[in-house]
């Protein structure tokens, strides 16, 4: 099965939309490896229309934690990504998730798993570039 080559974007880190709260921990761990390497290596993957995130919900926050003004994103839809539910409490599909991210209601961390078609890209980017 061939699939599209996923093009990396700046995105400004206010328009994107997460959708579950995040653990504290894991965004202290993904802080300071940003802040050793001074590189963002690992794009957030947004839905296109509604920039609610898919898999990054750790990285927005270190990214706002360093004033980041804009961050690597991979822009996708439903149609090209499956999604599934960890947790047996909740019942999530693509249009639940969206209109979560619109209404600012957070799922718990880790409630949502997403299935991507390939491997997500990766960049090297400084994070000086990020903050500009």
């Amino acid at each position: 099965m061939q699939h599209d080559t996923w093009t990396i974007e700046l995105i400004p880190t206010e328009q994107i939309l997460p959708n579950e709260e995040h653990d504290e921990t894991r965004v202290l761990e993904v802080l300071d490896s940003i802040e050793r390497s001074g590189r963002w290596t690992a794009p957030i993957v947004l839905e296109r229309r509604s920039l609610a995130v898919m898999d990054g919900h750790h990285r927005l926050a270190a990214a706002r934690r360093l004033s980041l003004q804009r961050v690597p994103c991979v822009l996708l839809d439903y149609a090209q990504v499956g999604v599934e539910t960890r947790r047996p409490d909740f019942r999530v599909d693509g249009e639940q998730i969206v209109a979560r991210s619109r209404a600012r209601v957070l799922y718990p961390p880790k409630t949502t798993r997403h299935i991507f078609p390939q491997s997500l890209p990766v960049c090297s980017i400084d994070i000086t570039a990020l903050s500009m």
